[in-house]
This record gives C-alpha cells, sequence and structure tokens, in this order.
C-alpha cells in the first residue's frame, strides 16, 4: 500500500465517523426532520457506509457490508409485507462466513502448491497455540484466530525472494507475530471494530530492510494482530 493510498483510506475512514457521529447526535436530540424517510437512519446504513468506504478505498470486502446492508433495508424501501428482521439475521453470519472461507480458499490455493519449507498455516479455535518457525525460504503463511489466539515467533526464519505474504484472520480473536527488528512490515489487512500495531516501530531504533518484507492481508472483525520486535 503507498503512502497516498494508506492516506486516502484514513480520509475516507475520518469522514465515515464523522457522518456516523452526526447521525447519532441528530437522532439523540431529536434534530432529524419529519420529511426524511425513516430507514435512512436505521442500522442497515451502517452497514452500507461501511461497505462503502471499504469498496472505495480498495478492499473487496466490503461488497460483503453492501450487500448485507442492501438485504435488509430494501424491504423498508420497497414496502415488503412480513419481512422480520429476526427471522433473517442469521444471513449477517452465513455472509461473513462465506467471503471469509472463499478468500481464505483462493489464498490457500495459491500458496500451497510450494514446500512446506516455503509456507505454514496456523489456525486457534476457542484455544491458543504457540509456534516458533525456522523456514529459511518463507514466502507466504496463513494465520487464523477465531476466538482464540496465536503467537508465532519467526525470529530464527529468512524471507524467500525478498518478500512474503502472511495472511491473517483475527474473528474475535487475536495474534501475536514476533519478527526481527530489521524486518520490513506492511500492512493491508482490512480492520473493523479491531486494531492492529507494530510495537516495533516505536521501540526497536533499528533500520528495516526493504529486502525483507513481510506483507500483511487479511481481516480482523472483533480482534487484534500485534507485531513485536526480539
Amino acid at each position: 500500500m503507498t503512502r497516498q493510498e494508506s492516506t486516502n483510506s484514513k480520509v475516507w475512514l475520518g469522514l465515515f465517523l464523522v457522518l456516523l457521529g452526526a447521525y447519532f447526535l441528530l437522532r439523540n436530540l431529536y434534530l432529524i426532520p419529519d420529511f426524511l424517510p425513516y430507514w435512512l437512519f436505521d442500522w442497515e446504513m451502517i452497514f452500507i457506509l461501511i461497505g462503502g468506504t471499504m469498496l472505495v478505498t480498495g478492499k473487496r470486502e466490503g461488497l460483503v457490508f453492501l450487500g448485507i446492508g442492501l438485504f435488509f433495508i430494501l424491504p423498508e424501501v420497497l414496502g415488503i409485507p412480513d419481512f422480520r428482521v429476526r427471522d433473517w439475521w442469521p444471513v449477517i453470519l452465513i455472509a461473513i462466513g462465506l467471503s471469509i472461507f472463499l478468500k481464505r480458499s483462493a489464498v490457500s490455493g495459491e500458496y500451497q502448491s510450494g514446500t512446506n519449507d516455503e509456507f505454514f498455516d496456523d489456525t486457534s479455535v476457542f484455544g491458543g497455540s504457540t509456534k516458533t518457525i525456522t523456514s529459511q525460504n518463507l514466502r507466504a503463511a496463513r494465520i487464523s484466530s477465531v476466538f482464540g489466539g496465536s503467537e508465532i515467533n519467526l525470529t530464527n526464519a529468512e524471507i524467500g525472494n525478498k518478500e512474503m505474504i502472511l495472511d491473517c484472520l483475527c474473528l474475535f480473536g487475536g495474534n501475536e507475530i514476533i519478527v526481527p527488528n530489521d524486518w520490513t512490515v506492511i500492512n493491508e489487512m482490512t480492520v473493523i471494530f479491531g486494531g492492529f500495531s507494530d510495537q516495533r516501530i516505536s521501540t526497536s531504533g533499528v533500520d528495516q530492510d526493504p529486502e525483507k518484507v513481510v506483507r500483511m492481508k487479511g481481516l480482523v472483525l472483533f480482534g487484534g494482530s500485534e507485531v513485536r520486535g526480539v
């Protein structure tokens, strides 16, 4: 992700937060005009705004949030009778689950064609795991933390071909990744109601090597991902 792309992402995120805050403020103060349609300020619009913001910033996962918002708001807009949200809310779980499955299946098919020395996979579901990776030719990895956590130590590993792809899924969970201080970590993850931090930025004081790049992709949803140094 270039500096310009990062700046644009922050601008759109800031705009979304301003609009969301203004909505809640106006609603709490009963200042929303009566002539505006009520569905314009329903919870579905939050999903639509999130999805639209993600799509504008190049995140294809935004289609999931946009689809969920439209699925629930269109019956209200079109006046479809007998449509009850409490009957259909599991569609949200199904949509998010399918998007995660399809995306990670694509990642698996792209990278698992390599040798075991080039790729590793770690999955933690309702539990935790700790791994130390010593591969000297890492090209890709996949870390999944669902209602659980992982600690991955890469300090004794080496990156193959100057760059590796680290695909992360943190769903109500988190991971901690320990890397050498001179590795360059580029965050391209989608973070929603969660967080990502590179603790080495303020503590290591070591110059980062542009030929040792970890490109982090994936989704953090109600979770967190943290990179630490030695």
